[in-house]
């Protein structure tokens, strides 16, 4: 990568539908100077909380408030020595801080980053919050889950299918905080490619919300928006669990309904009938014309899951009948929502089908998503209030 690539980045945190508070956190950090970047690059961060009351938030928000600040202050080894310097001291920290108040025991707080530096994509984590990857229609897990599941299956113990029915999934094995001494994952250097999405996530998402799902949103939609549809779909599906999701695009987004993108798509093809390069595969030899001769030392790429994540219909049925199903319920339970924009919004997503428009479709049901989980979180909060007279 270069100082002066565009990176466009958002993030969303929502407590679910069955929590009353938050025990998720998140940050992101651009290096301040050109300098900076060549030594430290830009870091991002999910961290989920655990423990009684709000020692679980307060863990997270060590996590997101010390991680990239002692990080970037660091003068002294690589990337990679440095982070995993940091991540051991905080962990340190926010084992003495329990240690030294009674009601702070078992505080403690899963903690991946995502670090953008000139020779790619670092990635340092504890516990089972995720940092996946989206690069023409795959979805990539690059880092580990740390939890007895994946441990089980990692030790050939069991196989992926009987740890699925027999195994809790929410034991982790490892996190920031409940020991004194920690192990911390490093994934990469990866080499970095024009049109890379990347996202960090906590369980609350990874658990009810599928690969593929997760990729076709995050890698077809403006980081905002996918934030947003992923949270709501989320909270559909039952919302367990505190739901943090943060996003990470390389280069310029271009909404694929703009006239820019319609022109482009004229000129596709040439005279001689063949396609031309496409926006995204000019724009990526620009991108990598810049660095130079010499390659990146980047590092071979082993994920720890794949998924195949085109929008296609499978996909638009599977949410259509998602909605449907909510709709239903919005209808019985009478939940508050602007049922004029949902009828329209239906129609949009009948007509986009009808055309096999399956990025329109998509849109069109990813705001449906949000209207009735924004809707579902509304009434859920409402019917757990207690009444005052």
């Amino acid at each position: 990568m270069n100082w002066d690539d565009i990176i466009i980045d958002a993030a969303a945190t929502d407590t679910g539908m069955r929590r009353s508070n938050n025990q998720d956190s998140y940050t992101a950090v651009r290096a301040p100077h050109a300098e900076a970047w060549r030594q430290r690059g830009h870091v991002f961060l999910v961290a989920d909380g655990m423990g009684a009351h709000a020692v679980g938030e307060l863990a997270s928000k060590m996590a997101c408030d010390l991680i990239p600040h002692n990080y970037m202050k660091a003068r002294t080894g690589t990337p990679a020595e440095a982070i995993v310097k940091t991540f051991r001291d905080v962990s340190s920290r926010i084992h003495s801080r329990a240690s030294a108040n009674r009601d702070f025991q078992g505080m403690g707080t899963t903690s991946s980053a995502l670090l953008l530096l000139p020779e790619g994509a670092l990635i340092a984590h504890v516990g089972d919050s995720r940092v996946y990857r989206i690069r023409r229609q795959r979805i990539d897990q690059l880092s580990f889950d740390h939890s007895l599941v994946w441990e089980l299956v990692r030790r050939n113990h069991l196989t992926s299918e009987q740890a699925k029915l027999s195994v809790p999934k929410n034991v982790i094995t490892r996190s920031l905080g409940p020991e004194v001494e920690i192990e911390v994952d490093v994934e990469g250097p990866f080499e970095i490619e024009l049109g890379d999405v990347y996202l960090l996530c906590s369980d609350g998402l990874s658990g009810p919300v599928e690969d593929d799902e997760i990729g076709a949103f995050a890698g077809n939609f403006h980081p905002r928006d996918a934030c947003r549809y992923l949270i709501s779909l989320a909270n559909l599906r039952g919302g367990l669990d505190n739901i943090t999701v943060m996003i990470v695009r390389i280069g310029t987004w271009v909404d694929p309904d703009s006239a820019e993108v319609q022109q482009q798509s004229d000129e596709r093809s040439g005279r001689d009938g063949l396609p031309r390069a496409g926006w995204r595969q000019r724009l990526t030899s620009l991108f990598k014309g810049r660095r130079g001769s010499a390659a990146p030392p980047v590092v071979e790429e082993h994920p720890y899951r794949t998924a195949e994540c085109p929008i296609n219909e499978d996909l638009i049925a599977r949410l259509h009948d998602l909605t449907r199903s909510a709709q239903e319920q919005a209808i019985e339970q009478a939940w508050s929502l602007d049922w004029t924009l949902l009828g329209s919004l239906r129609r949009q997503e009948a007509e986009a089908r009808d055309a096999k428009n399956v990025w329109v479709a998509l849109r069109k049901l990813g705001e449906i998503l949000y209207l009735l989980g924004q809707a579902a979180r509304f009434h859920a909060k409402s019917v757990a209030a207690p009444d005052v007279h």
